[in-house]
């Protein structure tokens, strides 16, 4: 009966989770989908990823983590995965933010799963970015934000198995839905905005003038 007890839960556990995927995906495109729950309740996604440097320069990044992944191990991949561009990840005193449209900020604790962070927006119907930072650098800078958009390239987070990244081979053709549109549109507006107010904006503002997809990965 116990054992009765626990499978049923965690099947209904299971079939929640499955609902709140689908809410994700159904506004997202097909590279950030996020799959569906193993019976361990494990799950994987696409997950985009910003770097600030010292200089004010902010790169981005796309890989794939495992709902299972903890911030610090996240944290470890990132350092590895921008070092061949940035060349400046000499202080290991990294930490892993969450910064969202109003100009939130909360540094994520090294025990927390950023995939699972990452859905809970939804729940909560906002929307956020991820920022790889050192610890004794400010949140708000001054001077321009370089996004380098085209430079963003989709890894696998080892060593958890994931199923194939779409590539450059793979276009994505899945229409901008409207939330998606209405964000672009945003996105544009903010853009020029900024462009004769750049000295007044802060690094989370900064994030949201970035692009918020790209047509290409490489």
């Amino acid at each position: 009966m116990g054992d009765e007890a626990i499978t049923a839960r965690r099947a209904q556990e299971r079939e929640n989770l499955r609902h709140i995927i689908q809410q994700w995906n159904a506004n997202r495109l097909d590279l950030f989908e996020i799959s569906e729950p193993n019976e361990e309740l494990e799950f994987h996604g696409v997950m985009r990823f910003y770097f600030q440097d010292s200089g004010q320069k902010v790169a981005t990044k796309c890989i794939r983590v495992s709902s299972n992944a903890n911030c610090r191990y996240v944290i470890e991949t990132l350092v590895e995965k921008f070092r061949p561009d940035m060349r400046m990840l000499s202080i290991p005193e990294y930490a892993l933010y969450e910064i969202h449209e109003n100009g939130e900020e909360r540094r994520l604790a090294d025990d927390e799963k950023p995939l699972l962070v990452q859905l809970n927006w939804n729940k909560d119907d906002r929307e956020g970015r991820f920022l790889l930072r050192r610890m004794d650098l400010k949140s708000a800078m001054g001077g321009e934000l370089i996004f380098q958009a085209g430079h963003t390239i989709v890894n696998t987070l080892p060593p958890h198995p994931t199923t194939p990244v779409p590539s450059k081979d793979q276009p994505f053709t899945r229409k901008l839905s409207k939330r998606e549109k209405k964000e672009l549109k945003k996105a544009e507006k903010m853009r020029r905005a900024n462009e004769t107010n750049e000295n007044d904006s802060s690094v989370a503002e900064k994030l949201y003038t970035g692009l918020l997809c790209c047509k290409t990965f490489v």
